[in-house]
């Protein structure tokens, strides 16, 4: 893409750019730029995106350990709102990918908000990246512009970057299409406000496959039907947490752009159920 460098950032205003970024997004800078410097020093990855010489992204991650193994623990990435839709934060996982790799790292893990079907169109879909944890309220109440007062659930995803699997997904070969038809924990319709909710949950199928759908507008509901956003939390959590529970995974995600507008999560059991 003309004009855009994907490098590790070096300069103290580069790291300042990060805090400004974060603010911008988020309301508020989670971690400073001296904390950003000492861990691209010392082990972890700080990988700038930049437009026309500007820091337009970045993404953060610190060593970590997770069930035994040594991890990188991909804590944030944070593009600025005039230049998404870029393919930037893809782009920087990528960077982050090589590196990590060059370091030994099998795994890099982070959170993201499950209702958030961009994040998991890039997570999932994209990355091929899956989901084994689901944690309720995992940073407790934070002012984030983008959470709108919502507990800060967040599922667990782990990226096994030196998978054959993965490298096939990052190949643009065509992945394989999650059928539709799978039976689904949650059935859903359009309210009087044009917005999705659920008329009905589902949660003791014992299928090896099955689909929850999530809203495509999340954000847009936040501002405009902020009780319906939380009921979606409340309800997502319900499922979420019964089906991991029950040895589930959500191994996939259909975006919007290939469901007619609409999106579900591919969940997969990882043992039989008896």
């Amino acid at each position: 893409m003309p004009g855009v460098h994907i490098r590790p950032l070096q300069r103290h205003d580069e790291f300042q750019a990060c805090e400004r970024i974060q603010e911008n997004v988020w309301g508020a800078a989670g971690v400073g730029s001296e904390a950003l410097a000492v861990t691209q020093r010392y082990g972890g990855a700080v990988i700038g995106a930049f437009v026309g010489g500007r820091v337009a992204g970045f993404l953060y991650a610190f060593i970590g350990r997770r069930r035994g193994r040594l991890i990188h623990w991909s804590h944030l990435m944070a593009v600025a709102p005039e230049f998404r839709d870029l393919g930037l934060g893809f782009q920087m996982k990528l960077e982050h990918r090589r590196r990590a790799l060059a370091q030994g790292i099998r795994s890099i893990c982070w959170t993201y908000d499950p209702l958030q079907s961009r994040n998991a169109a890039l997570n999932i879909a994209r990355l091929g990246a899956a989901a084994e944890e689901y944690v309720a309220d995992c940073y407790g109440r934070f002012p984030s512009l983008i959470e709108k007062g919502l507990p800060s659930d967040r599922f667990v995803v782990n990226w096994r970057i030196a998978t054959r699997a993965v490298a096939r997904r990052l190949g643009g070969g065509p992945p394989e299409r999650p059928s539709l038809d799978l039976p689904r924990a949650n059935e859903t319709r359009l309210n009087a406000g044009g917005f999705l909710e659920n008329s009905r949950i589902t949660l003791g199928l014992r299928d090896p496959r099955l689909l929850v759908e999530i809203p495509a507008n999340t954000d847009v509901m936040r501002s405009q039907a902020l009780r319906l956003a939380k009921r979606w939390r409340a309800e997502t959590r319900r499922i979420f947490q019964r089906y991991f529970a029950a040895g589930f995974r959500v191994k996939d995600f259909v975006p919007p752009s290939r469901a007619e507008g609409r999106c579900f999560y591919v969940l997969r059991s990882r043992r039989r159920l008896g």
